[in-house]
């Protein structure tokens, strides 16, 4: 009788077990099984110009990406509404910077807590290097093996609402995750860099930070920080203004598109019309007739195209 009941509660312990170690391909699973919703679609065509910039085959894999990420991460308002703009614009943050890799996730995110607008953070002594002076859009914290994530949902949507400013919030907070895959922010993003741009890309980081800090630099001096602030910040430059940081910068810009194998300037002039321009056309409501060739550079008219498209300013 002992033996059934030992067998009995084996059976239950590793049934219990295979749930939880399957649990992650079980979500993963069903999310790409489910069509992605259109309103997704309408945030993401209304908003993003990095979507916009995408082959209609690499829009597909975007969307099965932020699927996986929203199915994946619990995204929480904190005195503040996380509707699907919020959650959707932070799965974009997410997937810019990791879209050169094929199925990567952020193993240990747990939470994505967004906040409505900048906070003041008291100082940490144990720190050497005290951040710059003001107020927080976003933050990266571990707590036990897990990570959380702050996001300013101001900064956030401003972030694309304004895709040339060369700042992008919720793109430099995954950045950070992204260089902590290793184990450490430490602006080296070692699992990302091949081994033999380690070297080049440490001495490229030093002497553009060195310049940031002599203000001989049109990087965002918050770059000048430290290294950790560096790689995310170059990050943000990086997707949206690719075309300055390679005339300005040319080595950084061959070295980033080596570590995020991705090249964003060769996508925008993919287009006959800039999709960064096209979301600022957009913004300006200016008219266009039913058929005067769309905006966005597809090559259809206006009425068979981006007419509907409803897009949120």
């Amino acid at each position: 009788m002992n033996y059934v009941i030992w067998l009995a509660v084996l059976a239950v312990v590793l049934f219990l077990f295979y749930r939880y170690a399957t649990r992650a391909a079980r979500v993963k699973a069903a999310a790409l099984a489910a069509e992605f919703p259109a309103a997704w679609r309408e945030i993401l065509t209304g908003r993003v110009a990095f979507y916009l910039s995408l082959t209609d085959n690499e829009r597909k894999r975007f969307e099965r990406e932020v699927q996986v990420f929203l199915a994946q991460t619990r995204i929480t308002g904190l005195q503040t509404e996380v509707d699907d703009t919020t959650r959707v614009l932070v799965a974009a943050s997410a997937i810019i910077p990791i879209f050169g890799f094929r199925d990567w996730e952020y193993g240990n995110l747990s939470e994505v807590l967004i906040v409505p607008d900048a906070w003041k953070e008291a100082p940490n002594p144990d720190q050497e290097t005290a951040p710059l002076a003001g107020q927080l859009l976003g933050s990266v914290r571990n707590f036990q093996t897990s990570q959380y994530m702050h996001l300013s949902k101001a900064s956030l949507e401003q972030g694309f609402r304004d895709s040339l400013d060369r700042q992008n919030v919720g793109i430099h907070e995954f950045a950070h995750l992204l260089d902590q895959a290793d184990g450490v922010i430490d602006g080296v993003p070692k699992l990302a860099l091949p081994p033999e741009l380690l070297q080049p890309w440490a001495a490229v980081m030093a002497r553009e930070i060195e310049a940031i800090r002599a203000g001989k630099s049109d990087i965002n001096p918050y770059g000048g920080t430290n290294e950790a602030e560096f790689f995310a910040v170059v990050t943000e430059y990086f997707f949206e203004k690719p075309e300055n940081l390679q005339e300005n910068h040319p080595e950084l810009y061959q070295l980033l598109t080596r570590a995020l194998r991705q090249n964003p300037k060769k996508r925008f002039l993919r287009f006959a019309i800039d999709p960064r321009e096209w979301l600022k056309t957009l913004r300006s409501k200016r008219k266009f007739g039913r058929n005067d060739p769309c905006p966005c550079g597809s090559g259809k008219k206006y009425k068979d195209c981006h007419l509907q498209q409803t897009v949120v300013t």
